[in-house]
């Protein structure tokens, strides 16, 4: 059974940069307070918490949502010495160094790197590695869990998330219906990791053995204004351009309110905007 969870909307470090800010905003804060719980109630309560002697990478970081979840979850002395955010965009990894640069973080490095090859990082280095909502981006997602077993020590601990149910794309198909019924729903990336027990398998693919993977589901459910505001500002915007593909000027229009009605039904529906989360952690 899937945990709910209750964990507040966490206020962004002051120091986050205004592109990280607006990045996560527009998330509706998901991918932060998700992996803020898991830190708090399954990494903090493993065999393996992350504390002052710990080095940890979050991997295909984007924007240091990872670190910012770290700063929020954890006590000063409790914060990992070292830490790598990593991604393979140079604007992300930009704004992450730009934001972490007043991090209370003792040691935080910021480098572009592709998770899929991380040959620049040695074997049996890091305590724990974070990949948080980004195996389905993945061309090679099993290449990218590799490399993260490879560069966790013995007993490291791999903490792997993705999404069951991602809201927003519910609420851009049914916009879509509002307006053009009649041609294709945009195409989510790699929506088998929308099935049970993939993540799982391409954990194991990756080289983690069986019985040292488990797996914990989360629901989280949106319901303050300015996260569903954030969330709406994604769904109206450039970031689902693909969604009005065919579209007359006069539909795209008719995009923002078409996107607002189906997050009102959303809301009707399930209370609030309902992400569902599969996660793994896996230990070396």
């Amino acid at each position: 059974m899937a945990s709910q969870i209750q964990h507040p909307s966490l206020p962004l470090p002051d120091y986050f940069s205004k592109f990280a800010a607006n990045y996560i905003r527009q998330t509706g804060h998901t991918t932060l307070n998700i992996l803020a719980n898991i830190i708090t109630e399954d990494v903090q309560t493993s065999a393996n918490p992350i504390g002052p002697d710990s080095v940890v990478h979050d991997t295909a970081a984007g924007p240091g949502v990872g670190a910012a979840a770290l700063v929020a979850s954890l006590p000063k002395d409790r914060l990992p010495k070292e830490m790598l955010v990593s991604d393979s965009t140079a604007m992300m990894v930009s704004a992450a160094r730009e934001s972490l640069v007043a991090s209370p973080l003792p040691r935080v490095e910021c480098k572009e790197l592709d998770s899929q090859a991380l040959s620049s990082v040695p074997d049996d280095h890091f305590t724990h590695s974070i990949d948080n909502f980004s195996i389905f981006a993945f061309l090679r997602p099993a290449d990218a869990i590799r490399e993260s077993y490879r560069t966790l020590r013995p007993g490291g601990l791999a903490v792997v998330s993705t999404w069951r149910r991602f809201a927003p794309m519910f609420v851009v198909h049914a916009a879509q219906r509002k307006i053009r019924p009649d041609l294709p729903l945009m195409p989510t990336p790699s929506p088998q990791f929308y099935e049970d027990g993939v993540l799982q398998r391409t954990v194991e693919d990756g080289g983690f053995a069986r019985d040292k993977i488990a797996r914990v589901d989360k629901v989280l459910l949106v319901t303050d204004e300015e996260n569903i505001a954030g969330l709406t500002d994604l769904m109206s915007g450039p970031m689902m351009t693909r969604a009005r593909e065919g579209y007359t000027e006069e539909e795209k229009a008719r995009w923002v309110d078409a996107v607002k009605e189906s997050v009102d039904e959303e809301i009707k529906q399930f209370g609030g905007i309902r992400f569902e989360v599969y996660v793994i952690l896996a230990t070396k």
